[in-house]
């Protein structure tokens, strides 16, 4: 803890000595009285700045401990629904492995008609291949018919010759030729019958020739076509082994599926219900901590309590002199302001305003209120002089009693930068409501003054020790808000 010397106390030395140490009924301490309730005021003034960290380690923890438990409750979901989603996969891997079974007996069913029906195509190509010889030996035997009827003609034609010239040898013979003449007669009408006989088989073989090359030429066509079949067939039976194959591999992946499935089933149950101890546990635990962040506030307020008691005793202490010069600051503010309004310049209703407007595009969001161009006007006088009072001074500022800090100190007041918020958050502080625990009370404390202890963030994970010494601020007795004055400890 910082002691302030005299020559980091230019301001307070011009404002007179601190009150006197006075105990009971206002009768002076004496000197070892004083000397214990200065070490009182030490020892308190430690304990509350440790309270203070501890408390705001515990409210780190605390909302460690918050996400953890809504991070649980999110895992929790994901596992459900990986359940969900792995006993969906299950049951469709056991519809797949049933549909794949299905499948195979209806490839093993197709597989049989194919066999029987390659085993008749097969039949029938030889059939006609038969039937196609048989057809070329009886095409030889018409050409072989065709050719006997041609000798017949042949020797047809000779003979009604022969009877033609008997016939005209027995005309010479006269009567005695007679008999020869019948003869010869009956010869030439047989033989012109066999001519005619032989012409029609003839026209009959031209006929059953043409008749069996057009079948032979269709038998030809047809034995190609079910040599083809034959092939096709031969090709679909390979196929359908292959596909006959293909789903028993199928079906022996769906196995493992169904079988990795219900090893995931088992670990993602497992799993929940792990999660769902964890989460207990963790719950149970962000509830005790939270327990404990709330003693430990109270414990906070009550060691600040000590602490501001002890200063009232009158008792110089290392936080006496912020609270003499945060206490007249305030009554400089608080006449600064009742002189506004008796004079007629700022009116009581616009100087209690609380329609904050938003300033748009600020990030973070800053917001301006119908007194803000008054306090722009009236306190830096009063409040930059306040950063003077000891190098350890961090920043002195006025809030209203929701914690609106209208002005704040000029280093804390640079115009925002668009785009950066991690920047803006440092150093853009005015205009900002900061309804922290520390910032209220300060805002809304209504006696002489208020001293608090608080861990400030300062970014990166790195946290300064803070002590905040608040005085009220009144305006014809109505209670406007306080003056902050923030110091290092």
């Amino acid at each position: 803890m910082k002691d302030i010397s005299t020559d980091e106390m230019p301001l307070i030395a011009d404002r007179g000595p601190f009150p006197a140490s006075l105990g009971p009924a206002g009768a002076a301490l004496s000197m070892p009285e004083t000397a214990v309730i200065q070490e009182i005021a030490v020892e308190v003034g430690t304990l509350s700045v440790s309270l203070a960290d501890v408390s705001g380690a515990v409210e780190d923890v605390d909302k460690l401990m918050t996400k953890q438990v809504e991070t649980l409750r999110g895992l929790r979901g994901l596992s459900e629904s990986l359940a969900r989603g792995n006993d969906a996969i299950r049951d469709a891997a056991r519809s797949a492995l049933a549909a794949t079974v299905d499948a195979r007996q209806t490839v093993a069913s197709g597989q049989t008609r194919i066999d029987a029906a390659l085993s008749d195509v097969t039949a029938l190509a030889n059939q006609v291949a038969l039937f196609g010889e048989r057809i070329e030996a009886l095409t030889t035997a018409l050409t072989k018919v065709a050719r006997a009827a041609g000798d017949i003609d042949a020797i047809a034609r000779t003979t009604n010759l022969l009877a033609l010239n008997a016939s005209i040898e027995a005309a010479r013979a006269g009567a005695a030729g007679r008999g020869f003449m019948v003869v010869a007669q009956e010869v030439k009408q047989l033989s012109g019958r066999t001519q005619d006989a032989t012409r029609q088989i003839e026209g009959n073989l031209a006929d059953l020739t043409r008749e069996i090359t057009a079948i032979a030429e269709t038998g030809r066509a047809a034995a190609d076509r079910a040599a083809q079949v034959k092939r096709e067939a031969g090709h679909v039976a390979r196929v359908m082994t292959e596909i006959d194959g293909a789903v028993l591999t199928i079906a022996d992946r769906q196995d493992q599926i169904t079988e990795t499935t219900e090893t995931a089933t088992k670990l993602v149950t497992a799993t929940e219900d792990g999660f769902h101890g964890i989460g207990a546990g963790v719950t149970q635990s962000a509830g005790r901590l939270s327990a404990a962040k709330a003693s430990l506030s109270d414990l906070v307020d009550a060691s600040e309590r000590l602490v501001s008691s002890t200063a009232r005793l009158g008792v110089e202490t290392v936080d006496t002199p912020y609270i003499n010069a945060v206490q007249r600051a305030a009554e400089e503010i608080s006449a600064a302001f009742t002189a506004e309004v008796e004079a007629g310049r700022f009116s009581l209703r616009d100087l209690f305003d609380h329609a904050y407007r938003p300033i748009p595009g600020s990030d973070p969001e800053q917001v301006m209120a119908a007194f803000t161009g008054l306090t722009d006007r009236l306190l830096p006088a009063i409040q930059e002089p306040m950063l003077n009072l000891s190098s350890a001074v961090v920043f002195c500022a006025a809030v209203d009693t929701n914690g609106y800090l209208p002005t704040h100190n000029r280093k804390f007041s640079q115009p925002q930068r668009p785009g950066d918020p991690t920047w803006n958050a440092a150093n853009c502080r005015n205009r900002r409501i900061f309804a922290d625990r520390v910032g209220l009370a300060a805002g809304r404390n209504t006696k002489p003054f208020l001293l608090q202890s608080y861990r400030r963030d300062m970014g990166g994970g790195t946290f300064a020790l803070m002590k905040d010494v608040s005085a009220p601020i009144f305006v014809n007795g109505r209670h406007w808000g306080g003056l902050r004055l923030a110091y290092r400890v």
